[in-house]
C-alpha cells in the first residue's frame, strides 16, 4: 500500500473529534488541549483524546471520556490517563481494519484470503485494545458490503462480539441508523436481546435515538420489549416521540401485551394520552396474564382430532375449537427442543411474521399459548394438504396450473418483501392448499437457513436442495433468494424434481453452484426464460434484484395476468382430494402434557400468547 495502513484512521478521527469538540465545545485553556480536551458524544465508538488520535498510530493511546467505537468507557479519576499500546497484532489486520473504515470490501475480501496471504491473512475477528473489531467499524459507519465480506469470507467471523463495554456490531448499528447493516446482522444470527454494559438492547438504542423504521422492523424479529437496563428503563420507556411509542402501543395491542408504558417525553407530548384510565406498567404483565379474562384462550378450548405431520422439534395436529366448531392446523413446539438447541428466536418469528401479516396467500395465526412444557400455534387449516404431498402423486404439473401457483405464491413474497421478511425456505412442502385449492405459504420459523444440521441427512439433502448458490456459499443474501428458489418450485412443479438434484449430499452442493441447468425442450419459450432469469446463479444478475416483484411481474411470462384478479383468488386451481378427517378425539393430556403445573411461569417465553382480533 503507497500510504501508510494509518493514514485513513488517522484522518477518520482528526476529523471526527474536531467535529464532535465543536459541537460539544469543551471548556478548555489552550495550553491545555493536548491533555484534556476530549470528545463528548456519547455514542461514538472510541474513547480517545486529542493526543489520543495521534498518539495511537505511532503504537499508544490515551484513554479519554469518549470515543467513536467504545462508547461509555468511564474514565478514572482517581490516577491519571495512561498510555497503553494500540495495535498490537499484525499489519493485515490493521490493514483490514483501516480498509472497512474506507469501505473497501474488494481490499477485504483480499486481507481475508489465505490463498493469498496464506498465515499472514487477517483474522477478521482480531480486536484493538478496545475490543474493536471490522465488523464494529463497518456495522457502525453503515457499510453494508464491508459487513458482508466479513460475515462471508471471515473465519467463523463472531457477530455477537464484545467491545470493551459489551457493545455487538448490532448495537452500533442501531445507535447510527443503518437498518440495512441491522437487517443483515440479524437475518445472520445476531442476537438481538443481548445488553451492554448499561443494560441496553438493540431495541434500547434504536429507541432512544429515534429511528423509526429501525424500530418497526426490530420489533418484527421478536424481541423481549420487556427488558430494563440498568436505569429500569424498557425500550418503549426510552421512546421520545408520539410517533414512536404509537408503535410500541399497536405492536403490543396485536400481541395482546400489556401497553408500553409512556417514555421520557415532555408532559405536553402525552396530551392524547391522559384519556386513559392509567398507565399499564411492566409489572402488571404477570397480573394480566394470570386474570381469567374471556378473550384468553388455554388448551381446554380445543378438542384434538387428529396428528396432520412430525418434524424435529414437535407436531401438527386438527384441533376443533370448542365453542365455534371451526377447525384450525395446530402446531406443537417442545420447549426443551427449541430452547435446548437455542431455536426459541426462530419459534419467536414465526409466531410473529404470521401474527401481523394478513394476506390470502399467507397462513393466519389464530392464537398463541404455551404450558410449562409446550409452545402452541392455532394457524389455518387448510384441509387439502401440502404441495409437495400433491406434487408426489400428480409426479408433475401442467403449465397452466403451476402458472397459478406460481402467481399466487409471488403476491405472498411481494408481501413479505414490502414488510423486509425474506422467506429464504419456498419449497413445496411449505406451501399447504386450503378449500378452495389456493396456495398458502406456511412454516416461517424452524425451516431456516442454520437449521439443517438438525435433520436426518435424507431430509438435508432435501433441503439442500432449495437453497440458493449464495446460501451455499454463506454469502450475504437478501430479497434476491426468494425469487432464486421460486424458480426451483417452477421448475419442480414442471420437471418433478429440483434443479441439479443429486441423492448424494456433495454433488448436489457442486451441481448448484457449477451445474449445467437442464430445461426440458416441450416447455414454452417464456416459461424456459423465467426459470433462466429466476435461476441466475450470481444474485446481482437475477430477475427481481433491482424492482422485486414489479420486476418479475414485468417478465413476458406473466403477459396477460390480472393481477388484482389473482389477489382477489379468482384463478381456479385443481382440488386435490381431501386428508380424511378421523374424527375421534384425543386425550388432552397426551397433548398437553401434565396440566397441574399450567400456572407455573418458570419456564415462560415471555411475549408468546397471542389473540387475532
Amino acid at each position: 500500500m503507497k500510504k501508510s495502513v494509518f493514514s485513513g484512521l488517522k484522518n477518520f478521527f482528526d476529523g471526527l473529534i474536531n467535529k464532535e469538540s465543536q459541537a460539544s465545545s469543551p471548556s478548555v485553556d489552550e495550553d491545555d488541549t493536548k491533555h484534556s480536551t476530549t470528545v463528548t458524544n456519547p455514542d461514538s465508538i472510541y474513547y480517545v483524546t486529542r493526543e489520543s488520535v495521534c498518539d495511537s498510530f505511532f503504537g499508544s493511546v490515551s484513554e479519554g471520556s469518549d470515543s467513536m467505537l467504545a462508547q461509555k468507557i468511564p474514565v478514572s479519576t482517581s490516577t491519571p490517563a495512561t498510555h497503553i499500546p494500540f495495535f498490537h497484532i499484525q499489519k493485515s489486520n490493521r490493514a483490514l481494519w483501516e480498509a472497512a473504515l474506507q469501505n473497501n470490501y474488494e481490499l477485504c475480501k483480499d486481507l481475508l484470503d489465505h490463498e493469498i496471504y496464506g498465515e499472514s491473512a487477517a483474522d477478521s475477528n482480531s480486536k484493538d485494545q478496545q475490543g474493536i473489531t471490522a465488523l464494529h467499524i463497518a456495522a457502525h459507519e453503515g457499510f453494508i458490503n464491508v459487513c458482508e465480506v466479513l460475515l462471508d469470507y471471515g473465519s467463523n467471523t463472531d457477530l455477537n462480539v464484545l467491545n470493551v463495554i459489551k457493545r455487538t456490531p448490532l448495537h452500533l448499528a442501531c445507535i447510527s441508523g443503518h437498518t440495512e447493516v441491522a437487517q443483515l446482522l440479524v437475518r445472520s444470527g445476531a442476537d438481538i436481546n443481548l445488553v451492554d454494559i448499561d443494560g441496553n438492547t438493540a431495541l434500547h438504542l434504536a429507541t432512544e435515538k429515534g429511528h423509526r423504521q429501525l424500530v418497526l422492523w426490530l420489533l418484527t424479529r421478536g424481541p423481549n420489549i420487556f427488558i430494563k437496563n440498568n436505569a429500569g428503563r424498557t425500550p418503549p420507556d426510552l421512546a421520545k416521540s408520539i410517533e414512536i411509542l404509537d408503535i410500541f402501543k399497536d405492536y403490543c395491542r396485536r400481541l395482546n401485551l400489556p401497553l408500553p408504558i409512556l417514555g421520557m417525553m415532555p408532559m405536553s407530548s402525552h396530551e392524547r394520552y391522559r384519556s386513559e384510565p392509567r398507565r399499564v406498567t411492566i409489572s402488571d404483565l404477570t397480573a394480566i396474564e394470570e386474570n381469567k379474562e374471556s378473550g384468553r384462550v388455554t388448551p381446554n378450548d380445543f378438542e384434538v382430532i387428529q396428528e396432520l405431520g412430525k418434524g424435529s422439534f414437535g407436531e401438527v395436529y386438527l384441533v376443533r375449537k370448542q365453542d365455534n366448531k371451526n377447525y384450525y392446523a395446530m402446531k406443537v413446539l417442545r420447549k426443551d427442543k427449541v430452547m435446548g438447541q437455542n431455536l426459541i428466536k426462530y419459534a419467536m418469528t414465526e409466531r410473529n411474521v404470521l401474527s401481523y401479516v394478513r394476506h390470502p396467500f399467507i397462513v393466519s395465526l389464530n392464537y398463541a399459548f404455551q404450558t410449562p412444557e409446550k409452545l402452541f400455534l392455532i394457524l389455518d387449516y387448510c384441509s387439502r394438504g401440502d404441495l409437495g404431498t400433491y406434487l408426489n402423486k400428480e409426479k408433475r404439473f401442467s403449465e397452466p396450473l403451476a402458472k397459478i401457483y406460481v402467481c399466487e405464491v409471488l403476491l405472498a413474497l411481494e408481501e413479505l418483501h414490502k414488510r423486509d421478511i425474506i422467506f429464504r425456505d419456498l419449497k413445496p412442502d411449505n406451501i399447504v392448499l386450503d378449500e378452495e385449492g389456493h396456495s398458502m405459504l406456511t412454516d416461517f420459523g424452524l425451516s431456516k437457513e442454520g437449521i439443517y444440521d438438525n435433520v436426518t441427512a435424507r431430509s438435508f439433502c432435501g433441503s439442500v436442495a432449495y437453497l440458493a448458490p449464495e446460501m451455499i456459499k454463506r454469502q450475504g443474501h437478501g430479497k434476491a433468494v426468494d425469487w432464486y428458489l421460486l424458480g426451483v418450485l417452477l421448475y419442480e412443479m414442471l420437471v418433478g424434481t429440483p434443479p441439479y438434484f443429486s441423492p448424494n449430499r456433495e454433488e448436489l452442493f457442486r451441481n448448484i453452484q457449477r451445474g449445467l441447468l437442464k430445461i426440458p425442450t416441450h416447455l414454452s419459450q417464456e416459461t424456459k426464460e423465467l426459470l433462466k432469469d429466476l435461476l441466475q446463479r450470481e444474485p446481482a444478475k437475477r430477475l427481481g434484484t433491482r424492482k422485486d416483484a414489479e420486476e418479475v411481474k414485468e417478465h413476458p411470462y406473466f403477459n396477460g395476468v390480472n393481477w388484482d384478479s389473482v389477489l382477489r383468488r379468482e384463478l381456479r386451481p385443481s382440488l386435490p382430494k381431501k386428508t380424511p378427517i378421523d374424527d375421534v378425539v384425543i386425550p388432552n393430556e397426551k397433548i398437553y402434557g401434565d396440566m397441574s403445573q399450567f400456572g407455573d411461569r418458570s419456564n415462560q417465553v415471555t411475549g408468546w400468547t397471542f389473540i387475532s382480533n
